[in-house]
């Protein structure tokens, strides 16, 4: 790739959310127009998603903290002004030790099969706050406090990655016909995300029938993903292919994404 530095800069800042609305526009419109633009793009965002999939992007960026601490700035100078740098820009640095890091742990493996579609389409969908976003879809109406606590508290754990936690409290809830169907679909996600994907199927399933529109179709995303993790592709290819021509749907392109590999 051709690209300068600052292209890089731009990258980093528009998948890490840091660009602000208008500088997000320009920055799309740019990739629009610029192929080599898109190219990398979408390769940055595999290697980082891949690494969250596999569960080790928090010590990269440890290590990224490290480098950008200790690194030594070289000094160039004229005869009229003396500049400092960087000896090279940290995102070339944590692009190169990615490719270490994942080609320890087989990542060539693991990045041809469905499953990875699915872990990287899983991860793209919480990549900013994912307690948040399931707080939006808690009902409205009257909920016990003591229930509405034990939910509230599902959620920080579900943060901390604690899924098996999770889990075992949300079985434990009493059935309400209010949290039924928000139960199902959070407890579907929460072995979804455990890697258990034959146990999410049945309440991601359950979760479509919920009154709540997003609800319905978050339950629906997250169960394609799940027949893809269990190698259900028979299953999973009519509700993406439903999703991906709905352009109402908050998933449309992801689920173009994930087909375009799997297909």
């Amino acid at each position: 790739m051709n690209l300068s530095e600052q292209q890089y800069e731009l990258i980093d800042a528009y998948l890490t959310n840091e660009l602000s609305a208008a500088d997000r526009v320009a920055f799309e419109n740019d990739m629009k127009a610029d192929a080599e633009l898109r190219t990398e793009v979408d390769r940055q965002r595999d290697i980082r998603l891949g690494l969250r999939a596999l569960g080790i992007e928090r010590a990269l960026q440890q290590a990224k903290a490290q480098y950008k601490a200790t690194s030594a700035p070289i000094e160039t100078a004229s005869a009229s002004q003396l500049i400092v740098r960087p000896l090279v820009s940290w995102r070339y640095w944590a692009a190169a030790a990615s490719v270490v890091v994942v080609l320890g742990v087989g990542y060539f493996t693991y990045q041809q099969t469905t499953s990875r579609q699915a872990d990287l389409a899983y991860a793209e969908t919480f990549s900013s706050d994912p307690t948040a976003d399931l707080m939006k879809d808690f009902p409205t109406g009257k909920v016990a406090p003591s229930i509405r606590g034990q939910f509230l508290d599902a959620t920080t754990k579900y943060k901390s990655g604690k899924y098996d936690e999770v889990i075992d409290q949300l079985k434990t809830l009493p059935a309400d016909k209010q949290t039924m169907q928000y139960r199902n679909y959070f407890l579907g996600l929460s072995y979804l995300a455990n890697k258990q994907p034959v146990e999410a199927i049945p309440l991601l399933t359950k979760a479509q029938t919920a009154s709540s529109g997003t609800l319905r179709q978050k339950a629906e995303w997250f169960l394609a993903l799940a027949y893809v993790k269990n190698e259900q592709k028979e299953k999973a290819l009519p509700i993406l292919k439903r999703i991906s021509t709905d352009k109402a749907h908050p998933f449309q392109s992801l689920a173009k994404r994930v087909l375009k590999k799997i297909e």
